[in-house]
């Protein structure tokens, strides 16, 4: 998918990866988010694009001039959900519509994990200096 913008000064296409990008950078900032979840696949996009490639955590859907985003997070743990995906929502809503001048219908926060912050530290083996 590309999100396309046509004036008389030329056209505009910014690829999904890219709005991909500023939505998780966006998120990643946001205190709680311990990280990111691949989303499903979707069968449709696979065969439609004959590919297996790893999706992205964010899927985004145009309608019209107006996109609908979703973002797959993983919370860390005893961080509460809601004003942590609340906050997603608002800052991942701000950053796609302040870069690409598009309006953000909707961002679902679907909430794939909770991170284990008690979670041993890799340790060198006696081999390691």
């Amino acid at each position: 998918m590309e999100i396309s913008n046509y004036s008389a000064k030329g056209d505009l296409i910014i690829s999904e990866e890219a709005v991909s990008a500023i939505a998780t950078n966006a998120a990643k900032d946001v205190d709680g988010v311990a990280g990111f979840y691949n989303r499903p696949a979707d069968v449709v996009s696979t065969i439609k694009k004959g590919s297996l490639r790893v999706m992205s955590p964010v899927r985004i859907v145009q309608d019209g001039d107006n996109l609908d985003i979703s973002i797959y997070i993983n919370i860390a743990s005893g961080k509460k959900i809601q004003p942590v995906a609340e906050d997603v929502q608002k800052v991942v809503k701000e950053a796609v519509q302040n870069m690409t001048g598009k309006f953000v219908s909707k961002v679902n926060v679907i909430i794939a994990s909770l991170a284990d912050e008690k979670a041993p530290a890799a340790e060198p083996s006696e081999t390691e200096e």
